[in-house]
């Protein structure tokens, strides 16, 4: 066996599985089955049954996995790419596991493995996995240096480093800076992301059904809106070019009119980790963060890259009107492509010719409702001209073939039309009194320009599947074989698991709000409380009696004070070799006798026993020699002398 001994071995494999194991729902489906035919390979060459492979053998399983890495992933440059080399390199290095060095080298990779899993998850389940993680390594890093194998001393020794980290590791959480820019990434991987895109074209919002995930809570200072009034707006897409809507880019040079809310309430979103391009929020509001803008049609974003977790104060008056601060637009809203579309455009122009926009508005409102449309997940593929194959031959779709249509006719009717998306409802958490807005809660509508009113919202899926605005997409949708297809394991399929899923959201929401969205401003005004004036050196104070206070102890406690000192020296010195050997993992049994002591050593941890028996024959010699008066002139001193120089293990 190499290394120190096979308890170490096992140890550092099982540290291996439990770092690996719970990323298994990001990493490549081969990587943990590599892990452990790499592993029963190096069990083999440990116990002499093998040889570790030549170098060329080891290079060309590296630009193996690598390759499988880049056909896995399209690319090596993305955190999920980064995460599976990292597990690779972490596999293979068993293969060069021959010295102390490299085992600590492959202890740091797992300790390094276990912190990468908050770049996916920040959830306080997956920090309690990962206090189990550092707890596995931590053992294993003793075994490293234990020449018994003692899981339950270990586990203790372990628990007891933690809690000697703990008071700095709060003092650090405190008042250590929170940097932005430098630690933001776009987490997780661009492809892995759920949500809301800089474009819609038919299908885009019916594929966000089918996610279980969470898109953001909202806490209301007092009751909530109506189900039906909760229209989280997100973005506005202006721009059509036959198939797909997007945003205007003269849109964003012009800047929002000043916004006066007579009629307000507040509220606070907690957007979901990710990577944050447009705000959510019931129009018309007012957002105050100085790293958040606002555009002339309502829409709030960031003006640098924000991600991870997003909380906002929000004050929003949804009754007030909608102006257009820039009029000219309006002649933008009712372009159209060239060609396309034959019949809507037909159809449209036959309203034109009434007098009034709203009567065009509700011609096409009589329309949708006298013609059969099923509002459905599963719609049918529709050609080039899908507002025409939607509008008179399909007659089925989701959200977003309402509204794309709906504006579509609008415009060619000559009513200024625009197309917003968001999500629209949410599910209420009655054991904490918050809503839960889901990815399947995305949804699509139309706002259109009437004069002396303004932009004013039209919801065409309302005309078709009115309880889908009135009760929510879960309530509608739920029946239906596409609703939560990427999630089969959702909670939500299920509805005896309600209360039990509100419970666990409340926890997670709890430790969000607490935790995760301590950022600079709650950071500085926490420091001003406790601190009364924050500066350098009170800061450094902080730190140093969070980070003194354990290290005075574990000084005190290693002084180790002679609580019933022995008035015999040889004795004295006898207990002290014997308690040198406990700190290295051998320990003196209760009343066990010296004889009886070096006969277990000599069975249990052999390369201490020669010391340990020069230490035994010195010290029962000089005893029973000194009591029986046999020892020459000098002898007692010289036996003494003798016993002290061994206070110190070594091995022969």
């Amino acid at each position: 066996m190499l290394l120190q001994g096979r308890y170490s071995v096992v140890w550092l494999l099982l540290a291996q599985a439990v770092a690996i194991l719970p990323r298994l729902d990001i990493l490549p489906l081969w990587s943990f089955p590599a892990w452990l035919a790499v592993a029963y390979w190096y069990w083999r060459i440990a116990q002499g049954r093998s040889a570790f492979p030549p170098s060329w053998q080891k290079f060309a399983l590296a630009a193996l996995v690598i390759a499988l890495v880049y056909w896995q992933f399209e690319r090596l440059v993305n955190l999920e790419a980064m995460l599976a080399i990292l597990v690779c390199a972490l596999t293979l290095k068993l293969l060069e596991l021959k010295s102390a060095r490299d085992h600590w080298l492959l202890l740091l990779l797992c300790y390094f493995l276990v912190a990468s899993g908050f770049l996916f998850s920040q959830q306080i389940g997956s920090v309690l996995i990962a206090l189990g993680q550092l707890l596995v390594i931590l053992i294993a890093q003793q075994s490293l240096h234990r020449q018994r194998h003692e899981p339950m001393t270990m586990l203790r020794l372990s628990l007891l480093m933690a809690a000697q980290s703990l008071p700095l590791m709060l003092a650090l959480f405190l008042i250590f800076p929170r940097i932005g820019p430098l630690w933001s990434m776009p987490l997780p991987g661009k492809d892995a992301r759920t949500g809301m895109s800089d474009s819609l074209e038919f299908g885009d919002v019916a594929r966000l059904s089918r996610s279980g995930e969470l898109a953001f809570r909202v806490s209301f200072e007092g009751e909530a809106p109506r189900q039906q009034d909760l229209y989280w707006r997100g973005l506005v897409f202006e721009d059509f070019d036959g198939r797909r809507w997007t945003e205007a880019p003269w849109r964003k040079i012009l800047k929002a009119a000043p916004t006066n809310l007579n009629d307000s309430q507040g509220y606070t979103v907690t957007l979901e980790p990710g990577f944050h391009q447009w705000l959510y929020s019931l129009a018309v509001a007012d957002i105050h963060r100085d790293d958040i803008r606002s555009n002339s049609a309502y829409v709030w974003s960031p003006k640098r890259p924000l991600s991870g977790r997003l909380s906002y104060r929000v004050e929003s008056d949804i009754s007030r009107r909608k102006p257009e601060p820039y009029p000219d637009t309006l002649r933008r809203n009712t372009s159209l492509p060239g060609a396309g579309n034959p019949k809507a455009r037909v159809l449209a122009n036959q309203w034109r010719q009434l007098e009034d926009p709203r009567q065009r508005v509700a011609a096409a409102q009589q329309y949708f409702l006298q013609n059969d449309f099923i509002y459905t997940l599963n719609p049918p593929t529709l050609g080039e001209n899908n507002v025409d194959g939607f509008l008179f031959t399909a007659r089925q779709g989701f959200c977003e073939h309402f509204a794309g249509s709906f504006a579509f006719l609008m415009r060619a009717a000559g009513v200024p039309a625009r197309l917003v998306v968001g999500y629209q409802g949410g599910e209420l958490n009655a054991a904490e009194n918050y809503l839960m807005v889901h990815q399947s809660d995305a949804h699509a509508w139309v706002e259109v320009w009437l004069d002396d009113e303004g932009w004013q919202r039209i919801d065409p899926t309302s005309f078709v599947a009115p309880s889908r605005i009135q009760l929510g997409a879960d309530a509608l949708m739920r029946e239906q074989g596409s609703f939560l297809q990427d999630a089969p394991l959702s909670l939500r399929h299920f509805a005896w698991a309600t209360k039990m899923r509100y419970f666990m959201d409340s926890i997670n929401y709890a430790w969000a709000r607490w935790v995760l969205n301590y950022d600079e401003q709650r950071q500085w005004q926490l420091l001003g409380k406790l601190l009364g004036e924050v500066s350098p050196m009170r800061l450094l104070a902080v730190v140093m009696l969070a980070g003194g206070l354990p290290l005075l102890y574990i000084a005190l406690s290693s002084m180790r004070l002679p609580r019933s000192k022995s008035a015999d020296p040889f004795s004295r010195e006898y207990l002290r070799c014997c308690r040198a050997l406990a700190r290295r993992g051998v320990s003196r049994e209760p009343g066990e006798t010296p004889a009886a002591f070096l006969l277990r050593v000599q069975s249990q941890a052999p390369e201490w026993a020669p010391w340990l028996a020069e230490v035994t024959t010195a010290y029962t010699a000089n005893m029973y020699q000194h009591r029986e008066n046999v020892l020459p002139s000098g002898g007692y001193n010289n036996g003494l002398q003798h016993l002290r120089k061994l206070r110190r293990p070594f091995k022969k």
